[in-house]
C-alpha cells in the first residue's frame, strides 16, 4: 500500500510536530509523506493530540511556532481537510479504560484516547512515530528506516 491508497489517516503529535518543526529530525521524511498523500484521504486527529502537540512546540520552540500550528489547525478544520475530534463522555470512559488495561505500558492520556478512536472510526493507519501504535496492531505512516 502507498500514501496515495489510504482512505483514513489519524494524525498524531510527533508527525504534526515534525511537519510544523524545521529542525526535527524527520521533517523531511514528514513533508515527503504529506506531500505524497491523495487529496481524498481523510485526515482524523483529536483535541487532545492538538493540544499536546501545541503544548510540545510552545515549550521545545515558540509561541510564534505553536500559534502557527493552531492557525494551520484551525484553517484545515474550516475548509474541511482535518477533522478534530472532541472527546465526549463515552471517549473519555473508554480512555480511563484503557490506560488501566494497559498500565504496564508508558501511555499518554492523548495515547489511550487516539486508540478509542481509532476503534471507534475503524482506522487501521496513523500518521505517527510512536511504537505505542503496535500495541492495538495499527499501520505507522511513513514507513522510516533506521540507518
Amino acid at each position: 500500500m502507498e500514501a496515495n491508497d489510504l482512505s483514513k489517516l489519524f494524525i498524531d503529535s510527533g508527525a504534526f510536530i515534525a511537519l510544523i518543526d524545521e529542525h526535527d529530525s524527520l521533517h523531511q521524511v514528514s513533508q515527503a509523506f504529506y506531500k505524497a498523500l491523495n487529496k481524498r484521504t481523510s485526515l482524523i486527529t483529536s483535541l487532545t493530540v492538538v493540544s499536546e502537540t501545541y503544548t510540545w512546540l510552545r515549550y521545545h520552540g515558540s509561541y510564534d511556532l505553536a500559534s502557527r500550528f493552531l492557525g494551520i489547525i484551525e484553517r484545515s478544520e474550516k475548509t474541511g481537510d482535518l477533522k478534530v475530534i472532541l472527546p465526549d463522555e463515552e471517549t473519555k470512559s473508554k480512555t480511563h479504560a484503557i490506560l488501566k488495561n494497559y498500565q504496564d505500558q508508558d501511555l499518554s492520556y492523548s495515547d489511550a484516547m487516539s486508540f478509542v478512536i481509532l476503534e471507534s472510526m475503524g482506522i487501521d493507519d496513523v500518521f505517527s512515530y510512536d511504537s505505542h501504535f503496535y500495541i492495538i496492531k495499527r499501520i505507522l505512516w511513513p514507513i522510516v528506516k533506521k540507518v
